[in-house]
């Protein structure tokens, strides 16, 4: 647990140290080492066993092709390629989440103030980057990066070329198709007509059951989906990432800081990019509404987050001098009590890093196995 709570609070401190003297050396140095302990994960986490043996099944044309029947076909291609350019797994994988890792940071640095910059990414780090880096969705977290590639042409409104990415994020992630109607709310709205799509909107996602009827029908050119929705809400997985609950602590906390967006709009909209960032700020919440109520979309949360993380950030610059310092520890604060809880598992603890094992050949059967063995969580997770 050690390595993720320490993650978190160099950039915190960094942040401190640099408000008002921000220095590009201090920042350097904070993304290095934060890319060295969460983009190098080697036997932490879950959903890597089953991406290797995607990747090794290369091997076995018998055993990979039928695989487009049931995956998303670009990600298919992309292990095609590492496998001919002869990228054992771990290589592949670590060189994707780095290059992803790269071009969050790059969003940061173009999308928010240098004196808060450190305190947005401590944020994010706590709610999404540090889990989703050691325990990466793979697919989805590619097609974020295609994604962030697209914002360019969300804001200079040229919706062919966003259009083309979304479609090539789709064939990584089918989540991204979802994407396609956020060009559209570009407009912007009253705060009074904002919490009244909020209330309204809470009111219809109650039920998952017409949820998952609606993305059946919006999406019934891609054969996949149906499969998807009965597994979703009566297959293996209408426990994990189906149904979810109608209320929970975090959606009280983003609550919070969604209140604290609409409050200080004036000062988020008076940065370059300020309409895209409080647009982006305040469709989280509708976001994480829908994530709540059916678990798989709370993936969707990823393409956002950041620009979210971004405003919530800029809402300190709204308040008075003595507020600011309550805010900011009110801001990590949360940001370590949501990586506490999304870390304490078998599967995440203890940490192990792809740098200290480049001597070792481990075999596939004792990576699955070493957390299961050395972990202090296996009771929690039983």
């Amino acid at each position: 647990m050690t390595p993720y709570i320490f993650t978190i609070s160099i950039v915190f401190i960094s942040f401190l140290y640099s408000y008002k003297r921000a220095d590009k050396r201090i920042f350097g140095f904070v993304i290095l080492l934060v890319c060295s302990i969460i983009c190098f994960g080697y036997m932490t986490g879950s959903d890597w066993r089953a991406y290797e043996e995607i990747y090794d099944s290369y091997k076995e044309p018998d055993n990979f092709y039928w695989r487009f029947l049931f995956v998303e076909p670009l990600y298919l291609c992309l292990n095609i390629i590492g496998n001919e350019l002869h990228l054992n797994f771990w290589i592949f994988y670590i060189v994707i989440k780095v290059l992803i890792f790269c071009k969050i940071i790059s969003i940061f640095k173009r999308f928010s103030p240098s004196n808060v910059r450190l305190l947005a990414l401590t944020f994010y780090l706590g709610f999404w980057g540090v889990l989703i880096f050691m325990d990466p969705p793979f697919r989805n977290l590619i097609a974020v990066y295609i994604f962030l590639c697209s914002i360019r042409y969300f804001y200079e409104r040229k919706f062919i070329k966003y259009l083309l990415f979304c479609l090539i994020a789709a064939l990584f992630h089918y989540s991204s198709f979802l994407l396609i109607p956020l060009y559209f709310c570009k407009r912007s709205f009253s705060n009074r007509n904002i919490i009244v799509a909020f209330v309204i909107a809470n009111l219809l996602l109650l039920n998952a059951d017409w949820v998952f009827s609606l993305i059946g029908k919006l999406l019934f050119f891609l054969p996949q989906i149906p499969a998807k929705i009965e597994n979703y809400t009566v297959g293996d997985e209408a426990d994990t990432t189906g149904a979810g609950k109608i209320i929970s602590l975090g959606y009280f906390i983003h609550v919070f800081f969604f209140i604290i967006i609409l409050m200080s709009r004036k000062e988020i909209e008076k940065n370059p990019y300020g309409n895209l960032i409080f647009n982006m700020g305040v469709l989280y919440i509708f976001i994480f509404r829908l994530g709540l109520t059916v678990l798989i979309f709370s993936r969707v949360q990823l393409f956002i987050s950041i620009f979210y993380s971004i405003a919530v950030a800029l809402s300190l610059m709204s308040m008075k001098s003595n507020q600011k310092l309550f805010y900011v520890f009110i801001i990590y604060a949360l940001a370590v009590f949501s990586n506490v809880n999304q870390m304490r598992s078998v599967y995440m603890v203890p940490y192990t890093n792809y740098f200290f094992y480049l001597d070792e050949n481990l075999s596939f059967e004792e990576r699955s196995n070493y957390n299961f063995i050395h972990s202090p969580y296996k009771e929690i997770d039983k």
